[in-house]
């Protein structure tokens, strides 16, 4: 790990902590990282973007992926309400992508399962994701926030649907291209 730049200083009035950040770049992926704490070390300090929130999507189109990851960066900074709306735009873009575009999320969840993009148990997830976007989204929060356990049960489910609709088929497509490859070689050494 490599600074970036100068550490930034903050605050440090009378009614302010003094905080500081600093930039740094991972010397074995490149990509740059925020350090950042309070000087009077009552906390210990923080690293953006936060270690094991970077989950991928190989085989999702980049803007759903990008959503997705957001979901799973959000989890991570406790962020629970943020994470689960996120979500639930996930399962819409997903929907959207398939071409299905008319009528509301619960239309769009039962028209990707009746298309056949994703079975039963897979629609009956995207339900649960696009109801508790719902609490979000209009405002139902009275019940209080997500607990960091309910969220992850959301974006698992979320998780699920991205690998029925893109990861699998896409694994599926190259097992078989694999194998297509082997054979050919087989008949013609």
């Amino acid at each position: 790990m490599s600074p970036w730049g100068n550490t930034a200083f903050q605050g440090g009035g009378d009614f302010e902590r003094e905080s500081y950040s600093q930039a740094h770049r991972c010397d074995h992926c490149g990509k740059l990282l925020i350090r950042y704490g309070y000087m009077d070390e009552d906390e210990p300090e923080k690293w953006l973007p936060i270690a094991g929130a970077q989950k991928e999507f190989p085989d999702v189109p980049v803007e759903i992926a990008s959503l997705a990851m957001e979901a799973h960066n959000s989890l991570a900074a406790n962020a629970g309400r943020g994470a689960v709306i996120l979500a639930r735009a996930v399962i819409e873009a997903t929907a959207k992508d398939k071409g299905i575009t008319n009528g509301n999320l619960y239309a769009k969840i039962d028209q990707l399962h009746t298309s056949g993009h994703i079975r039963e148990h897979i629609k009956e997830a995207a339900h649960e994701v696009r109801l508790g976007g719902n609490d979000v989204a209009h405002g139902d929060i009275l019940s209080g926030p997500f607990s960091y356990e309910e969220t992850a049960e959301i974006l698992t489910l979320m998780d699920e649907v991205l690998l029925e609709v893109y990861q699998s088929p896409a694994r599926v497509k190259r097992a078989r291209q694999q194998r297509l490859n082997r054979q050919r070689g087989s008949l013609n050494p």
